[in-house]
């Protein structure tokens, strides 16, 4: 996918800052258990696409992310192993929020119905075939 930041300044601006908050989620689902960060990165790389032709360039040469951005930017989809990460992080971090920290319904119901949004979405994403070389990383 070609980079092409949005005509306005403002809107650009707007992307370019959600796409850093993005990366910012990706980043820490790294290091902390239930939350997911495959689709905190994909998104920034929507996001930097439609802000920074610089920064959607970095992050689809960046060696840890770029592969995952520019797989699923072709049209290949997202990594099975990723989805089902994705959507158990999903699932067990709303339900904690909704089932143990959140006492009043009027933010249960809104919290309940965003996480089956996003669950909807991660699994409603093409499914990206493992390679040969990935089935035997993986099996070493």
């Amino acid at each position: 996918m070609v980079a092409h930041p949005h005509p306005n300044r403002a809107v650009r601006i707007s992307y370019l800052a959600m796409g850093f908050a993005c990366l910012g989620l990706g980043l820490v689902g790294i290091f902390v258990p239930l939350m997911p960060t495959t689709v905190f990165i994909l998104l920034a790389g929507f996001f930097f696409a439609r802000s920074s032709e610089r920064w959607h360039a970095w992050i689809l040469d960046h060696p840890r992310f770029g592969g995952l951005v520019r797989d699923y930017q072709a049209g290949l989809g997202i990594p099975m192993r990723a989805k089902m990460v994705a959507v158990v992080a999903v699932i067990v971090a709303f339900a904690i929020s909704v089932g143990l920290i959140v006492d009043a319904p009027v933010w249960q119901i809104p919290l309940s119905v965003l996480g089956s949004a996003i669950v909807v979405f991660i699994l409603t994403r093409p499914t990206r075939e493992q390679t040969l070389a990935e089935k035997v990383a993986e099996r070493t």
